[in-house]
């Protein structure tokens, strides 16, 4: 829109200096009609280098149609018609560039937003994948572990199927124990004769008795 004002305005500026120098500068009716039409042939001619999309090209015709009549009305004589006619074509235009340039603004900030959109999904995807990597990073960490375990229970399997089997020791302990006997005692009475009448009691020992008890104890010990 800047560009097209600066091209705007050094176009009237022409067209303004063009008009003025009439002879003795002299400003009559017919001169401001000439005016009008430059000022509206600058505008219909920078709408007219401006995209041409949805109400743009019907008022860029408008427009043009609009001049064209200002610029006969000129050639006739007829002022007044002319300059209305070349206001009407500068409204137009000046219709037909803000239009253009509110659509473009439009645009603008539509694909503004999609690259935002598309900045966003981006780094959302590359976070993602950074997730999905380090899971396969720890996945592979586990598999590899699982493995040297496996590996390493298979050797200690083959180990010990290699190594020769011994035979299991058994001890026996055989204990005896002797336990002595309470010793007992035995009375023996001896008669006298009768003559005396006197009886002695003796008292003969009993040996004692003992008796002898064998434990066996058998432990089997696995090599």
């Amino acid at each position: 829109m800047h560009r097209y004002k600066l091209m705007l305005n050094a176009t009237l500026a022409s067209a303004l200096m063009l008009g003025a120098a009439t002879p003795g500068m002299a400003r009559g009716k017919m001169d401001r009609a000439r005016e009008a039409v430059a000022a509206a042939r600058a505008k219909v001619e920078a709408a007219a280098k401006i995209g041409a999309t949805g109400e743009v090209p019907r008022l860029q015709a408008e427009a043009a149609a609009a001049l064209r009549t200002a610029e006969e009305d000129v050639a006739s004589s007829r002022k007044d018609e002319a300059i209305a006619e070349a206001n009407r074509a500068s409204q137009l235009a000046d219709t037909a560039i803000g239009i253009a340039e509110r659509n473009r603004n439009t645009a603008a900030n539509v694909n503004a937003a999609v690259a935002v959109d598309a900045q966003q999904q981006a780094a959302a995807a590359n976070a993602q994948a950074q997730a999905a990597t380090a899971q396969a990073d720890d996945a592979n960490a586990r598999a590899a572990a699982a493995e040297q375990a496996a590996r390493a229970a298979k050797a200690e399997a083959a180990a010990a199927r290699a190594a020769p089997v011994a035979a299991p020791t058994t001890v026996v302990t055989t204990e005896t124990t002797k336990t002595a006997a309470v010793p007992a005692t035995r009375t023996v009475v001896k008669a006298k004769p009768r003559v005396v009448k006197k009886t002695v009691r003796r008292t003969t020992p009993v040996p004692a008795a003992t008796t002898e008890k064998t434990t066996t104890t058998v432990t089997t010990t696995p090599n």
